[in-house]
């Protein structure tokens, strides 16, 4: 088995993604291409896999590239973890996804693409609209959500079970286990004891507090709607109004810190000090993360097959939004490939919320597919946290300027 990892020189993902794979015994005599333009990352990240590797005892072959084409070539497996322009250039940016899937059409057209890089959704779409690439979308926000309510409801993560439904972090929990009850009936009853806002003064001590979800927007949402989403808060408040504005005081009423270039700088800064002291000694136990990537390629490859929570087309699993668009839902995957499970329709509440998010989105591929950039204007003026609308085309068009190496 050939596996590409690109965008391989990341201290956030490749590391962790590579002790999943050498601990998932379906993957651990596979192939290993990491490629990256960036050759000290990239150099970086092949001496600590390889030490990885040999920690694990296992007869991965690891190798690097700074050439994508030589490591898609022959590829079962193409996983996709890219920041165009890195930090400085944090923005929606499609066209290098679509790029790698027209080369794995020529150079390994039967691999699957896993795509972990934001924006999931729209990648995911224009990769499934401009190419025949078999691509799925695999994020970690419904898996922290069950980290998260197993830690405040006080129950064992693996007795927790969800039906998901919506769009990437905005996933709709349709269905709730917890243990052999009624996971609704559960936080109802934490709410009974507490209120919405009760984790907001919830804090970590470093710098990882900017992330933690201390679920005030959901519980808010889920009080006064009836409806649970399965993203963090950070992410949930970008797709409704009323959170990110100045009467919340864009966000903090409900404990929601606002992310700087600077907090990703030192996160990065930090991760690329482990790893440097891995290199040098430090040793970390291995051990097996909540990321789903691993075991969907095992149960691709014919080991054992499972329920994730994927983004994928919509082919009638989520009956009232559009067909073809891309939506996320719990699938059952094996050797035969991902079969979404059917989720019926959304609630009317959620669909006024997600509807529109779609919509939008679709508008977004189509504007990076084509390259007009009045469609893009389109979307800016209808997206819900757009305020002032004499102020979007000049938003449009700085952006498109700073960022015009990227096009």
């Amino acid at each position: 088995m050939k596996i590409a990892f690109i965008g391989g020189g990341s201290v956030q993902w490749t590391a962790r993604l590579v002790t999943d794979m050498a601990l998932t015994p379906e993957l651990a005599d596979a192939q290993l291409v990491l490629h990256d333009i960036d050759a000290d990352a990239l150099h970086l990240l092949d001496l600590v896999c390889k030490r990885i590797i040999a920690q694990a005892g296992v007869r991965m072959g690891i190798t690097s590239t700074l050439d994508r084409r030589e490591a898609l070539v022959g590829a079962d497996f193409v996983i996709l973890c890219v920041a165009i322009g890195r930090l400085p250039a944090m923005r929606y940016d499609l066209e290098i996804a679509v790029q790698v899937a027209r080369e794995m059409e020529r150079l390994c057209p039967h691999a699957w693409m896993l795509n972990l890089t934001n924006p999931m959704t729209t990648i995911c779409w224009a990769v499934s609209r401009a190419s025949q690439i078999r691509v799925i979308g695999l994020c970690h926000e419904v898996s922290g959500l069950r980290l998260r309510l197993a830690e405040i409801l006080d129950a064992p993560p693996e007795t927790i079970r969800f039906d998901v439904a919506g769009i990437n972090h905005l996933p709709l929990i349709l269905r709730l286990r917890i243990g052999q009850e009624d996971g609704i009936t559960v936080i109802r009853r934490w709410l009974a004891e507490h209120e919405a806002l009760s984790l907001v003064g919830e804090h970590i001590d470093d710098v990882r507090d900017i992330f933690h979800d201390r679920m005030a927007v959901k519980l808010t949402l889920f009080e006064r709607l009836g409806l649970l989403f399965g993203s963090g808060d950070r992410h949930v408040a970008e797709f409704v109004a009323g959170f990110l504005n100045p009467e919340a005081g864009y966000g903090e009423r409900y404990g929601l810190v606002l992310t700087t270039i600077e907090h990703r700088e030192l996160l990065l800064n930090l991760r690329r000090a482990m790893q440097e002291a891995y290199l040098e000694g430090a040793h970390y136990e291995l051990e097996k993360s909540d990321e789903q990537l691993a075991p969907v390629m095992a149960a691709l490859s014919g080991g054992p097959p499972g329920e994730f929570y994927v983004n994928v087309p919509n082919q009638g699993q989520i009956e009232n939004l559009p067909l073809g668009s891309v939506v996320e839902c719990s699938a059952r995957v094996n050797s035969l490939g991902v079969r979404p499970m059917a989720m019926g329709s959304l609630p009317h509440p959620a669909y006024a919320i997600i509807a529109g998010h779609v919509a939008r989105q679709e508008i977004i591929v189509e504007s990076a597919l084509s390259g007009k950039p009045e469609l893009a204007l389109q979307a800016l003026l209808t997206d819900p946290l757009v305020r002032d609308l004499e102020s979007a085309p000049q938003m449009l068009t700085e952006m498109l300027a700073a960022n015009s190496q990227f096009i």
